[in-house]
């Protein structure tokens, strides 16, 4: 879809070469488009699985390459941005260990019983059993390398938004455990020397109490100002697990946000406007000083045709 083309209209792309798949972490300077592990299934009889591939979209070329690289850790449902031209950082991840015993294990259950307890006992460990990825990795897209920038001071998280702010990486919520989201809202200096910095930004919470942390989010700078859009969270997660509940999600519905906040330096995360409904897991792009929402999930299950440009936060758009 070129946004620069009147009427808003779409046009074939290349199929993606790889296996299809889900969760992927996904970057882009503008002329090519990085995408990296996701959850899949290697042949069709295979449990889900971790993938540890990569692939680019050049935007001049229109056509896939596949990155000749192993990827050091799983970055399923990771969050990744350019720190430079040459250079992504990627933050968080699941264990392709864990998630891949997990999968094998159910496919192995013999029928519905075994496989709802198999799902309650790993849903029911501590947040540090997960071994989501707890380091910032960097990635030279020149030489197709991997190097380990540094410890994350702050709990792994998978699903968080990412938005860069001039050089301010801020990292919204997300989940640090299967069905228990973040309250926490920081942003990440990274200084000559691989040295960090890190500052607790306002929270959402600090707003609105009944907040239970957001993952699946649609982010980005709307006239250079952060904001979050949808996402999903589950309503007393926060307070099971506050209780010693470990598997806090547990008999609880997936709430949809249809909220649309923006962080204020001054007064912190302010709700902006709404979206017609609550949506999730779907793709967000800043174009100039708007932020097109495609597609995603919506709390009847059902995959959302929706595109918005949301420009000002105080209408939303139609694209298609």
């Amino acid at each position: 879809m070129d946004v620069d083309q009147q009427p808003l209209c779409w046009k074939p792309a290349p199929s993606f070469p790889g296996v299809a798949r889900n969760d992927a972490v996904c970057a882009s300077n503008g002329r090519e488009m990085y995408i990296f592990s996701g959850a899949g299934k290697l042949n069709s009889e295979d449990p889900l699985t971790v993938l540890m591939d990569g692939y680019v979209f050049s935007l001049e070329s229109e056509s896939w390459q596949k990155i000749d690289t192993s990827l050091p850790v799983g970055l399923l449902g990771a969050s990744a941005d350019f720190v430079d031209e040459k250079n992504l950082l990627f933050f968080g991840g699941y264990c392709k260990e864990v998630f891949d015993r997990l999968f094998a294990e159910l496919a192995n259950c013999k029928g519905a019983t075994e496989q709802q307890r198999t799902l309650e006992a790993f849903m029911s460990q501590s947040i540090d059993r997960y071994g989501w990825n707890q380091d910032i990795w960097q990635f030279d897209i020149a030489n197709s390398s991997w190097h380990l920038y540094c410890d994350n001071p702050n709990a792994a998280t998978c699903g968080a938004s990412l938005v860069k702010h001039k050089q301010l990486f801020v990292l919204i919520e997300g989940e640090i455990k299967p069905g228990l989201r973040s309250l926490k809202t920081t942003g990440y200096h990274f200084l000559e020397g691989q040295k960090l910095s890190t500052q607790a930004l306002p929270r959402i919470v600090d707003q609105d109490d009944g907040h239970e942390g957001i993952a699946g989010g649609y982010s980005g700078l709307i006239n250079n100002t952060i904001t979050l859009v949808g996402g999903a969270y589950f309503i007393g997660s926060q307070s099971n697990f506050a209780q010693g509940r470990n598997y806090s999600h547990q008999g609880l519905t997936k709430h949809y946000s249809d909220s649309i906040w923006q962080l204020d330096s001054e007064d912190g995360w302010k709700e902006a406007a709404k979206m017609p409904e609550g949506c999730a897991y779907g793709v967000s792009i800043a174009v100039d000083d708007s932020l097109i929402v495609i597609g995603g999930e919506l709390a009847s299950g059902c995959t959302s045709d929706r595109c918005l440009i949301i420009s000002d936060t105080n209408r939303e758009s139609s694209l298609c």
